[in-house]
């Protein structure tokens, strides 16, 4: 409405500002109230997603050897699995001994450590967690299988979830049976040692399998606080070996069959040799001499070697350095000078440190929704207000 008031004056002046400052107002308000109620977008649907993958201790072992399987299954999704199985189907050459599971997994009554060779090994849950990983182990006799064979083996895994398919199969794992079956035992001539006292360790290695071992290597550590002082290889065994042609600083002994079968064991071989070693003045009374011995072939899988060990006692004291007396010297009177007095000097004196200036706290940042909506809102309000009030002083009558 504008119309004339008694001094002439039109009031459309005023009028045109005090609206837009209402409209400036009504505008924050309902930005505040719009930002405030705001809710977080709808997340997607969550999912179970499954994987699974197998791994072998060895790749390579006899008739009547042990493979250790290790199974990792894990849901890389964002949702629950609901019920999941794992199954590791054997092969006939397999016979499970022994298994393990994690917390809340279940192996069923009617796994193949239960059974007969070949049997199958199931594991179940109530549920698996977004993320989580679940990791077993299943131990293994190969029983029935003949030298060259490769047994083949997987597993699998799957839920009660739609849209997973019927089952997740694992990689295959090959393990080839061949019956180079390599024995060590390890001896010394006494299980005590005394004083500057010699040990003289006995290694004997044989083929107990029904195939050939191949390049077959024997090492031996040198103990601590023992010196090496000889190496020797026995008359009585069936392949040549290498001597170690004494001993070797790097810490250890090394005997290779360099004759035989690939230059290996045949099956029923067998070789020994021995190594001497010397206390030094680093062993007490009471120390336990710790050795180990082992052996590897081409026929072996690399992984594992068999190795054996053996502890000899020290008892009494071992050889000590004698300390040579040097000269006498002769007696008279000593001055011993005072030590030099030490110059003192005063400490420094430190201002103290100006106050820090501290700045005023700012939001976190950590707010959601609405956050940068703020501060509009806020200016909008107070441009409305300043328009009112622009609006009222003009109003005002002269």
């Amino acid at each position: 409405m504008v119309k004339d008031d008694k001094r002439g004056h039109r009031t459309w002046w005023w009028v045109l500002p005090a609206t837009a400052g209402l409209a400036l107002v009504a505008a924050a308000v309902m930005l505040l109230v719009t930002t405030g109620a705001r809710t977080p977008a709808a997340s997607a649907q969550d999912d179970c997603t499954l994987t699974i993958t197998k791994a072998a201790d060895v790749g390579i072992a006899p008739i009547g050897g042990r493979v250790v399987y290790t199974l990792t299954v894990q849901n890389t999704g964002d949702g629950v699995c609901t019920d999941p199985t794992v199954v590791d189907d054997l092969a006939d050459h397999l016979d499970c001994t022994t298994t393990t599971q994690p917390t809340g997994w279940t192996a069923t009554a009617d796994n193949g450590c239960t059974g007969a060779a070949g049997a199958p090994v199931t594991w179940t849950a109530t549920t698996l967690a977004a993320s989580a990983t679940a990791t077993f182990t299943l131990t293994a006799t190969i029983t029935g299988a003949a030298d060259g064979d490769v047994i083949a083996n997987s597993a699998t895994v799957d839920a009660n979830d739609e849209g997973l398919p019927e089952e997740v199969i694992s990689n295959t794992v090959n393990v080839t049976v061949n019956d180079c079956d390599l024995t060590i035992s390890k001896d010394s001539d006494d299980d005590e040692v005394g004083e500057g006292g010699e040990i003289v360790y006995t290694i004997t290695i044989e083929n107990e399998g029904t195939a050939d071992c191949g390049d077959v290597v024997i090492t031996e550590d040198i103990p601590n606080d023992t010196d090496c002082i000889d190496t020797a290889v026995t008359d009585d065994h069936d392949a040549d070996v290498a001597d170690a042609e004494g001993c070797d600083a790097s810490g250890n002994v090394t005997w290779e069959v360099t004759e035989g079968s690939l230059d290996g064991l045949e099956p029923g071989d067998e070789v020994e040799v021995e190594m001497t070693v010397e206390l030094t003045s680093g062993a007490e009374d009471g120390d336990e001499i710790d050795n180990e011995a082992c052996v590897e072939s081409d026929d072996t899988d690399p992984n594992t070697e068999i190795c054996d060990d053996l502890t000899v006692d020290v008892e009494g004291e071992a050889a000590t350095a004698t300390a040579t007396p040097g000269p006498t010297a002769t007696p008279g009177t000593t001055v011993i000078a005072p030590p030099p007095a030490v110059p003192t000097f005063a400490a420094p004196v430190v201002a103290p440190a100006p106050s820090a200036l501290v700045a005023p706290a700012t939001g976190s940042g950590t707010e959601s929704g609405g956050g940068g909506s703020q501060p509009l809102a806020l200016a909008l309000g107070l441009a409305g207000l300043l328009l009112l009030s622009g609006a009222v002083m003009l109003r005002r009558p002269r």
